[in-house]
């Protein structure tokens, strides 16, 4: 099933990224002696991360994913001139303007981190590994589909591939923001409430166990 493969690639990637950064960090000699090794998981890694991110982007924009690929299919068939006899102009202006505006935009970047977020363990550090790549891989679909749009339709996407890119950064480092403060907060409380401050009475007998200690 979906589930199943998105799954496993969460898995490899995990693993992977897991054991070439532990390799690496154990200094130049050993990632030298694990050269083979490492190569081979950076590309499971790379693999993994791919599939994972088109199955992503798919799930959030199945409607542009679905538009756009039967427009480049027609294209290959029949050129550039005739896609709006297969799809009407009105039906792709349509589309657009209800799955891909600012907004909307926004919103739906908003959910793929916060998917990611649940997929991808803290522990081992591939989140923003895994976005910097999510921002890369949208930047190159939107490039496509703007492309697509203006070949086809003389219609320009907006946003376009640079604006989707700013805002996908833009929603990365506010839940990264938001988390951090989270973390902090709860940090803070769980000091507050299990570290009592310390009195100058506590100080003496603390002092006294010392010497008695001595």
């Amino acid at each position: 099933t979906t589930d199943q493969q998105y799954g496993a690639n969460v898995m490899r990637m995990e693993n992977s990224y897991f054991f070439t950064q532990s390799i690496k960090q154990r200094g130049s000699e050993m990632t030298t002696l694990f050269q083979k090794q490492v190569t081979a998981a950076s590309a499971i890694c790379k693999q993994s991360t791919d599939a994972y991110l088109g199955w992503m982007i798919k799930r959030e924009f199945k409607a542009l994913h679905s538009l756009f690929s039967n427009i480049s299919r027609i294209r290959r068939d029949v050129g550039d001139a005739d896609v709006p006899i297969h799809v009407p102009r009105a039906t792709f202006v349509r589309t657009l303007s209800k799955e891909s505006s600012r907004e909307v935009m926004k919103e739906k970047i908003s959910i793929i981190y916060a998917r990611m977020e649940k997929h991808l363990s803290e522990q081992g550090g591939l989140l923003p590994v895994a976005w910097k790549a999510l921002v890369k891989v949208l930047y190159e679909w939107f490039g496509r589909w703007e492309k697509l749009s203006t070949q086809c339709y003389k219609f320009i996407l907006e946003p376009s591939a640079v604006d989707v890119v700013r805002i996908a950064k833009a929603a990365g480092n506010s839940s990264r923001t938001r988390s951090l403060a989270s973390e902090a907060k709860v940090a803070s409380s769980a000091g507050g409430s299990t570290v009592p401050s310390e009195t100058p009475a506590s100080r003496k007998n603390k002092g006294s166990l010392i010497s008695r200690s001595k």
